[in-house]
C-alpha cells in the first residue's frame, strides 16, 4: 500500500465498530489469533513434517471508567445483566488516512472473560481493562486467520 505523504497508521486513523455501543471510545485495543503447531519427527531425529493443533483468539481493550459504564447499560438494554454472559457478534477495527484505502479487520463472536480497573493518587482518569476471546475468528483484512 502506498503511503500518501508517508504518513503511516496511527491510532488517528483507527475506527472501531462495537454494535450498540457507537458512544463507546476505546483507548486501546489488541488482538491476537494463533494456532499450535510443531514439528513431526521421524527417524534419525529428523524432521519429516508438521502438526497442527487448536487455534486460540485472544481481545484485550481498554477504555475509561465511563466508556465501560456506557457500555454495560448498553448490554443490560439488550437483556444481558451479567457482562461476562454477553457475546459481541462483531467488532470491527478499520485502518485508514485520507486518501488511502482502508482496511478492516472484524472480530467475530468476542466474549470477554476477565475484568481489571484500578485508581490511585493522582490519576487523571480511572481505565477500565477487559480481556477475553473472539471464538468466531479473527479476519485482517481479507485474510482469515
Amino acid at each position: 500500500m502506498a503511503l500518501i505523504n508517508g504518513r503511516c497508521y496511527d491510532w488517528n486513523s483507527v475506527t472501531l465498530g462495537i454494535p450498540r455501543c457507537e458512544n463507546v471510545e476505546p483507548t486501546e485495543i489488541s488482538y491476537d489469533a494463533e494456532r499450535d503447531e510443531e514439528m513431526i519427527y521421524g527417524k534419525g531425529g529428523k524432521p519429516r513434517g508438521y502438526g497442527t493443533g487448536n487455534r486460540k483468539n485472544s481481545v484485550k481493550m481498554s477504555m475509561a471508567r465511563e466508556d465501560f459504564d456506557e457500555m454495560c447499560m448498553q448490554i443490560k438494554k439488550n437483556g444481558t445483566n451479567a457482562f461476562f454472559d454477553y457475546i459481541f457478534p462483531k467488532i470491527t477495527v478499520s485502518y485508514g488516512n485520507d486518501g488511502q484505502k482502508t482496511v478492516t479487520d472484524t472480530l467475530t463472536n468476542v466474549k470477554f472473560s476477565k475484568f481489571s480497573t484500578k485508581g490511585s493518587q493522582g490519576d487523571k482518569s480511572i481505565k477500565v481493562d477487559v480481556e477475553g476471546f473472539a471464538y468466531g475468528g479473527i479476519r485482517a483484512g481479507n485474510m482469515e486467520m
